[in-house]
């Protein structure tokens, strides 16, 4: 009995599985009550129960700890996890430390807060944190962890599968430094200025310490103790740059401390950390800010065996915000180990408040758009709502989270949305663990540009004006410019160790602001003079992220920078009046390509050679408020030689999965509120017979495609969506979604031959295939095979 992780699969007992789960919290649901939401959730298609444990509920007073339920039935994790494994589901741990949750101080005991207030992160003023989050690494915080981990883990170390139980992950902690970023507080308590003392001894030498902070460095304890909480202008930007680098380690050394202290005490599964970062905007949300997450766990991502999992809070998907999500898939696999899959341990699930109202096709969409961008680890959270026993609750004694399922057990609309889901994914499970998403182009990532969470009044400019940058000209302007046009793009970690290659990244597309650090500015100038395709955007930086003067990659193009407009209007290739925000306007003639339309026409973007490679350097920054501007997008993405593979009749969002033996799975999703009618076109080829798909308002269609259903039975393609397969004897029953007027399956088998029924009509076509059509008023159908004699 074992869990590995490989070729971006979770491979269980030598079977690969797409995790479909859903977090149920045994601590808010009555004991007697457990048994049937395990069952409930098991229903709906899940193969996975996750459940946070909190500290602070087994823990009431320091030195007592409840795991087994003898000061209250809900305490009974032992018999949670038996339940779970009873059952047949695999189970997600996450014990802490912090859990949130909604639990008050976050999962750790209030004992522990009140008692130890040494231990608590400080503010620069030398105030309790806001928050009241602990400092990471204090000795006293640790030692209490320990002895946590130590109980919790001799409950938990019998289920683990390699004992034959259902524990198959365990996760460490909980949105590490999501209470720094919130608050702009970092942790200024003094056994965490004394270790930023020591990595500024690691890593700079007497003379780079003054060349870059600016002061003797015979002052570096009073400059980490002292200077670091109130930074004079002088050495402000260095500062903060080196803060947010060192918290990256501290974090790491956190999660790493959590991590060797569990597998001390028997834990050998597979560990989880979670990222933090989507935020709401009225009623709104949004993911423009979950890199930021992203980043101050990128020195954690390196930690071997540990799957980094994204906390996906898009509420109610629209046209105008899914882009955040395929971005957050698309960086969040930048920065993974690149044998584990893209992950959701927080998978929107519902929402604390019930404002806004979520609609059923929020959890549709979200879940047809992660599994498309290859998601092959799903946990709604919450799954079923609850109650928060013995004023455990930040918000009261109700929990109910807009979840499936009600804190009474009642079924709600989503419930059965993710039952339909789940039980698809089940039948597709073994040929679609297989394949991967197909991408036409790369988007660089650079973390950097998202070490934002800290900064002061010198600093403040420098941040916001990278923060507006990369929302408004990446997430609502090219990034959202290529995937409107269909042209699926993957993300690329300018921060990795490697070069980036040009065989395997042909194309790239890097936002850019006028800081860049040298060494990335260098990668840049390698990958062009390798022969890479580059389109950078909307700014040439000339600084580094210290702010420090720096211009290698301009002088590589050899350009000079005449200067910078704000607002005004340009004509970029042919389309003309077109409204920007901000143009950088150059002196150059040759390859030029866009210019701005006023007394000046300024050039400001152009084509150039550079080694063996190309730039495109569009020096203009825009969100897409008109449609049109999509087309200077598509116009950009012709000259860099990028293209998508697709052709559609309608505006829907279209991706591909397949695998080596040519099995393929098309997603297509309709964000709006009316139908869409296409055929689909791929890469010059027109698929499932000319067939032309209609794609109801606000929903989504998996279209299977030369896949193996059964051993014994493969789909040359399908226009509906089976979701279950049944046999009996000689008898094979394949149920399905109807979505369309006239749905049309073509089978091939050299054992099982499908017969006509009322609503289905079946043609033999050469060898084994057969080709089905089906005329129904129905939701559901059926398709009836038997065996050949």
């Amino acid at each position: 009995m074992m869990i590995r992780i490989k070729d971006e699969k979770i491979c269980i007992n030598g079977k690969d599985v797409l995790l479909f789960g859903g977090e149920l919290h045994y601590f808010r649901v009555p004991k007697k009550e457990w048994r049937n939401r395990i069952r409930q959730v098991k229903e709906a298609g899940a193969n996975m129960i996750s459940t946070y444990v909190p500290w602070i509920f087994h823990e009431i007073e320091e030195g007592v700890i409840d795991l087994t339920g003898e000061t209250r039935p809900e305490r009974d994790l032992k018999t949670f996890l038996q339940l779970i494994s009873e059952e047949g589901l695999y189970c997600l741990v996450r014990p802490g430390p912090y859990v949130m949750a909604e639990v008050v101080d976050h999962g750790v005991p209030t004992w522990f807060i009140e008692n130890y207030p040494e231990a608590i992160a400080k503010t620069n003023r030398g105030e309790n944190h806001p928050t009241r989050v602990v400092s990471y690494m204090h000795p006293v915080f640790l030692e209490k962890c320990e002895k946590w981990y130590q109980a919790v883990c001799a409950i938990i170390e019998p289920f683990q599968v390699s004992n034959h139980g259902p524990v198959i992950l365990f996760q460490l902690d909980n949105e590490v430094g999501m209470f720094h970023w919130v608050t702009n507080q970092p942790d200024y308590n003094q056994e965490t200025l004394a270790q930023f003392e020591e990595y500024l001894r690691k890593h700079y030498s007497y003379e780079e310490f003054e060349k870059t902070f600016r002061i003797p460095f015979d002052e570096i304890k009073e400059f980490a103790s002292l200077m670091v909480k109130k930074p004079e202008s002088i050495y402000a930007h260095a500062l903060r740059n080196e803060f947010g680098l060192f918290f990256r380690e501290h974090y790491r050394t956190f999660i790493e401390h959590l991590k060797h202290s569990a597998e001390g005490k028997g834990i050998n599964v597979p560990f989880v950390v979670n990222i933090h970062g989507f935020h709401t905007i009225d009623l709104l949300k949004r993911g423009t800010m979950y890199p930021i997450g992203i980043s101050q766990l990128l020195e954690t991502a390196k930690i071997e065996n540990v799957l980094m999992a994204g906390d996906y809070y898009i509420g109610n998907i629209e046209y105008d915000n899914y882009i955040d999500i395929v971005l957050a898939n698309a960086f969040t696999r930048a920065i993974q180990w690149k044998e584990q899959p893209l992950f959701s341990a927080e998978f929107q699930g519902g929402s604390i408040h019930d404002k806004p109202r979520l609609q059923p096709t929020a959890f549709d969409l979200t879940t047809r758009l992660c599994i498309a961008d290859g998601m092959n680890g799903i946990n709604y959270y919450m799954f079923a709502g609850g109650e928060n026993y013995e004023n455990i609750g930040l918000f009261g004694r109700r929990h109910e989270w807009q979840a499936p399922l009600s804190a009474s057990g009642d079924k709600r609309p989503h419930y059965f949305v993710i039952q339909h889901l789940g039980e698809m994914i089940k039948a597709y499970e073994n040929s679609l663990i297989k394949t991967k998403p197909a991408a036409d182009t790369s988007i660089g990532f650079y973390p950097d540009y998202y070490m934002t969470e800290f900064y002061d009044e010198h600093t403040k400019s420098m941040v916001e004006t990278i923060q507006h940058g990369r929302e408004a000209y990446l997430y609502n302007g090219i990034a959202k410019g290529l995937r409107t046009n269909n042209i699926i793009f993957e993300g690329t970690n300018v921060m990795s160790d490697d070069e980036i290659d040009p065989a395997k990244v042909p194309t790239l597309w890097m936002f850019t602001t006028k800081w860049m650090d040298e060494n990335i500015q260098q990668k840049l100038v390698c990958y062009l003079e390798n022969g890479g395709q580059l389109i950078m955007f909307p700014t040439i930086p000339v600084k580094t992220m210290k702010n420090i003067p720096c211009t290698v990659l301009k002088d590589y193009i050899g350009i000079h920078i005449k200067g910078h407009k704000n607002h005004g209007f340009a004509c970029i290739d042919e389309i003309d009046n077109v409204q920007v925000e901000y143009m950088e306007t150059y002196e150059i003639e040759e390859g030029a390509f866009a210019w701005s339309e006023d007394a000046d026409r300024d050039v400001i973007a152009f084509e150039k050679r550079l080694g063996k490679g190309n730039l495109i350097m569009f020096g203009v920054g825009m969100g897409f408020n008109f449609n049109y501007q999509f087309d200077c997008i598509a116009s950009l993405a012709v000259r860099s030689g990028t293209k998508s593979r697709f052709s559609l009749e309608d505006e829907l969002d279209i991706t591909v999965r397949s695998d080596s033996e040519g099995g393929k799975f098309y997603f297509l999703n309709n964000f709006d509120e009316y139908k869409k009618v296409t055929t689909v076109n791929d890469s010059g080829q027109t698929l499932f017979g000319g067939k032309r798909f209609v794609i109801p308002p606000k929903s989504g269609l998996i279209l299977p495609y030369n896949i193996s259903l059964r051993e014994d039975l493969s789909i040359c393609y399908g226009s509906g969506e089976i979701y279950r397969t049944e046999q009996d004897s000689d008898k094979l029953v394949l149920t399905f979604r109807v979505t369309q007027e006239e749905e049309e399956f073509v089978f091939e088998s050299s054992q099982w031959v499908p017969y006509e029924t009322e609503t289905a009509s079946v043609v033999k076509l050469n060898g084994n295939q057969y080709k089905v059509v089906i005329q129904s008023r129905s939701e559901s159908e059926t398709i009836l095979f038997r065996l050949k004699h």
